[in-house]
């Protein structure tokens, strides 16, 4: 009888010795998977033509022509002002400096003053605003899911309306204008910081366990007013202008 509940103990010990090791395969498995979806570039598919994005091209290259606008070739971050963000990616004095080098880098003279807030008003990432012809400013909003690519990118779209108001450009919607204002930071030489900035991020939204298995539901979302190959036809149309 001793020999028989003995067998029996063994053989449990042995079948939850078996569902744990397979519950760990099984979550390890779910480990690579959710590593593996985050990691995978979404697929960015170019087209060789698109006429609504070729004639805000047109027009910036035109009056950019029209007004003598000289352009100060590719934007890099100075090395300074990145590690500063890197340490600490809303410090009001390296966004200062960083938006002084863009706008300078834009060739207009009008200097912005950065204000970082707490509180967005809405799902805004960031906001141009002036006061007469004298006032400028970018408003920021310390909301903390931005990478310092994403500031850098919100940063030089903000500073590119104050390029458009310096020189009084503008389409007649809001929607075109914010367009016309990425493609504009394109052409001014920030197209590969944009590239940086608005990729899409994934976040895992919900992870759950049903029927013996584990699953998870993926977010995404971006910034900027230019999808990636939206933005990718642009560069690429600058670089070869057809117009």
């Amino acid at each position: 009888m001793r020999e028989l509940w003995w067998v029996l103990f063994s053989f449990g010990l042995f079948v939850l010795l078996i569902v744990g090791i397979t519950h760990i395969v099984k979550y390890l498995i779910f480990l690579y998977q959710k590593a593996k979806v985050l990691q995978e570039e979404e697929p960015i598919f170019s087209r060789v033509s698109d006429v609504k994005l070729d004639k805000k091209i047109a027009y910036i290259q035109e009056k950019t022509r029209e007004k003598r606008i000289y352009l100060a070739g590719v934007y890099t971050v100075p090395e300074d002002i990145r590690k500063e963000l890197q340490r600490d990616k809303f410090s009001p004095d390296a966004l200062q400096s960083l938006a002084d080098s863009i706008v300078l880098h834009t060739g207009v003279f009008n200097l912005v003053e950065v204000k970082v807030e707490d509180a967005a008003p809405g799902d805004v990432a960031g906001l141009y605003t002036t006061y007469g012809r004298m006032v400028r400013e970018v408003h920021l909003y310390r909301n903390h899911k931005y990478s310092v690519q994403q500031i850098i990118a919100i940063l030089i779209h903000e500073c590119t309306h104050n390029f458009l108001y310096y020189h009084n450009l503008e389409l007649p919607s809001e929607e075109e204008n914010e367009i016309l204002t990425d493609i504009t930071a394109v052409y001014l030489g920030f197209g590969q910081l944009l590239l940086e900035g608005y990729k899409p991020v994934k976040e895992i939204a919900e992870k759950r366990y049903v029927d013996y298995a584990y699953g998870i539901r993926v977010h995404k979302w971006r910034i900027g007013y230019l999808k990636m190959s939206d933005l990718v036809y642009v560069i690429k149309a600058i670089k070869n202008p057809c117009f």
